[in-house]
């Protein structure tokens, strides 16, 4: 019996080996019927499955030939790879510390395990569970790029840049590599390092040979065709690594007609983060007898109050992060959703794998990411006039759709600046403030340098930017001296107890000097409110025309700069002409009441009809198109 096991296991085998997995699948069915009780034969045609990318049923052939062989290795190992590509996190994270515990010089197990706990929020863990990788591999790039990349989303820019240039010491040639080190060289703001790399990386980004952070490259560079560019390789990279391929079929095809529309809301940030904070003022606002909101979570309860605030403000709400893309698709289509809204976009803890199962008849991308998603299966993407104006389509993969006046949910439940004097701040009374309280990745050399010219010609002030780690404040530091400047005029804002007294300490600042290429989105919605004139640099793609949409919504276009040198020009005069920057903060005081930004009823008839034109083309059986939004004052 053993031998005819064997003699079909090979024949297979050998049709398996040179792709033929269908011929394969089929030899090891009938080798089954002969020897039904051979381990090997299961696990055969377990990888012939997944091969075929019928993942669930490969999972059902590897537990067949685990009842018979408890201690395979392999079977333990690419059951767990099959569970990885449904996305079954947590099942896959229990198949791996069983094989871990059973073999724990498996250097592979633990490395996907590490991989698992990263999809799962437990960074830390995971990168503990890379040590023993380190180790018994210590020669393995893709090791210390796995390192590296958890080093990153831990905020320890320095050591992951370190880690990661041994990467790429190992394997320069693997793609991604560079685009990871770039990332780690800009968030711990080394731009020496960027100045090296960076020609590199967009030369390649452009050619199609290397897949770099998205997020990365807004911050590195204004041109709209190679950011798509960047989103399109980077989405083709994350849908390969899991089990939904080209051929997955459209679940939901045809619009359907509910008495009201069904506006799904997907995200991993449903909790204590920047886009909960803004979305869900607009939740609660949804006018319910037009509208039923659905929320489709992605991440984890951080039990914060936020999260909460936003389970209440939907109709109903699904846990769905420990759910595979599959499953997590078919809930969604069974709610018969009209309008499924990422609020992701290509940002960490996006699943993309979801929305390429065409969950419901319209898909949407909006706020989580000022950019496109860079696919094919994605309609719409909502912004406004500014950021996204219709000439912009060919560096967007979906169909623009403008907002009346601004893509910004502002929610009007934002408390009022907590009074706190510059002595408390530690700052001088009598110095002009500049300040800008950006992430300081953001801040690009050439940036850097307009802002230390009007250092130069403004007598007695100073620039008030965000506290990093020392090593990062040194390094400002020493690129303002190398500038002429000295470094104590550089002044470093730490945390504070609340955001009233955030909001009170930016009150303190004479005028904002936005970054770009990659602009203030809730820092400037934020400053505005506190009565902090922006001053900004319209750009050419939508992450660098943010702040120009706020401050055009309050009627403040003599703030927005078309290049660099109207922009220094903006700011210089501000500064030496205090009575026409007390004009501008009175000209904001006004409009901060009575502009459109802060006018959270106005946006949201605004969103409203532009979901109500989406299902009217998806019922009418027209294709996505774009839409100019327009309401009533």
């Amino acid at each position: 019996m053993e031998n005819t096991a064997e003699q079909h296991y090979r024949r297979a085998s050998a049709l398996y080996d040179v792709g033929d997995f269908a011929g394969a699948l089929a030899a090891y069915d009938a080798g089954l019927q002969a020897s039904p009780h051979a381990a090997m034969l299961h696990y055969g045609r377990a990888n012939s499955l997944a091969m075929l990318r019928r993942v669930e049923e490969a999972i059902g052939a590897y537990d067949r030939c685990l009842a018979l062989d408890p201690k395979s290795a392999p079977a333990l190992y690419n059951r767990a790879t099959a569970l990885i590509q449904l996305q079954r996190w947590q099942d896959a994270l229990e198949s791996l510390d069983a094989l871990v515990r059973k073999y724990p010089g498996m250097a592979e197990a633990w490395n996907n395990r590490s991989g698992v706990l990263h999809a799962l929020g437990r960074r830390e863990e995971a990168l503990e569970s890379l040590k023993p990788v380190l180790q018994l591999k210590p020669s393995d790039a893709r090791s210390f790029y796995n390192a590296g990349a958890l080093l990153l989303t831990l905020n320890r820019f320095d050591e992951a840049e370190q880690i990661l240039g041994r990467a790429f010491q190992l394997d320069p040639n693997r793609s991604d590599t560079l685009g990871l080190l770039v990332s780690a060289a800009l968030r711990a703001c080394d731009w020496p390092a960027l100045d090296n790399l960076l020609p590199v990386l967009t030369a390649k980004v452009r050619e199609g040979r290397l897949v770099a952070p998205p997020l990365t490259m807004l911050a590195l560079s204004d041109d709209g065709l190679l950011q798509r560019r960047c989103s399109e390789l980077n989405l083709q990279r994350t849908l390969a690594d899991s089990a939904v391929g080209h051929s997955t079929p459209v679940m939901a095809q045809k619009a359907y007609d509910h008495p009201r529309i069904r506006i799904g809301y997907l995200s991993s940030d449903f909790g204590d983060h920047p886009v909960a904070a803004q979305i869900v003022a607009l939740l609660e606002r949804h006018d319910r007898a037009r509208f039923e909101v659905f929320g489709f979570f992605t991440g984890r309860d951080d039990g914060s109050t936020r999260h909460k605030r936003i389970v209440k403000a939907c109709d109903r709400f699904f846990y769905i992060g420990g759910t595979g893309a599959g499953e997590a698709a078919a809930q969604i289509r069974e709610a018969q959703i009209d309008i499924l809204v990422d609020l992701n976009g290509q940002t960490m803890g996006w699943r993309p794998a979801i929305l390429k199962y065409r969950p419901a008849p319209v898909i949407a991308t909006y706020l989580g990411y000022a950019g496109t998603m860079g696919a094919d299966f994605v309609d719409y993407i909502v912004g406004d006039p500014q950021v996204t104006p219709f000439e912009m389509a060919p560096a967007m993969a979906e169909k623009i759709v403008q907002l009346p006046d601004c893509f910004w949910p502002s929610d009007p439940g934002l408390p009022e600046p907590e009074p706190v004097s510059r002595a408390e701040l530690g700052l001088p009374e009598d110095a002009f403030v500049f300040c800008c309280f950006n992430s300081n990745h953001k801040i690009r050399p050439a940036v850097f340098d307009a802002w230390m010219r009007l250092l130069t010609v403004v007598p007695g002030s100073l620039l008030w930017i965000r506290e990093g780690y020392p090593a990062m404040n040194e390094r400002f530091r020493r690129q303002a001296q190398s500038r002429g400047i000295e470094p104590s005029r550089l002044y470093f804002a730490g945390r504070v107890p609340s955001f009233a007294r955030h909001l009170g300490r930016q009150a303190q600042a004479d005028l904002f000097l936005d970054t770009w290429p990659y602009n203030a989105h809730a820092t400037a919605s934020d400053a505005l409110w506190a009565g902090l004139p922006v001053v900004t640099l319209r750009g050419e793609s939508f992450v660098s025309r943010v702040s120009a949409s706020f401050l055009s919504a309050l009627g403040l276009d003599e703030l927005i700069a078309s290049d660099l040198v109207q922009y220094e020009k903006i700011a210089r005069t501000l500064a030496q002409d205090r009575g026409r920057l007390a004009a501008v903060k009175q000209k904001l005081a006004e409009a901060r009441r009575t502009g459109p930004l802060f006018d959270m009823s106005r946006f949201v008839r605004g969103i409203e009809a532009a979901y109500g034109e989406m299902q009217a083309r998806a019922a009418r059986g027209e294709p996505p198109a774009p839409l100019r939004i327009a309401v009533d004052r």
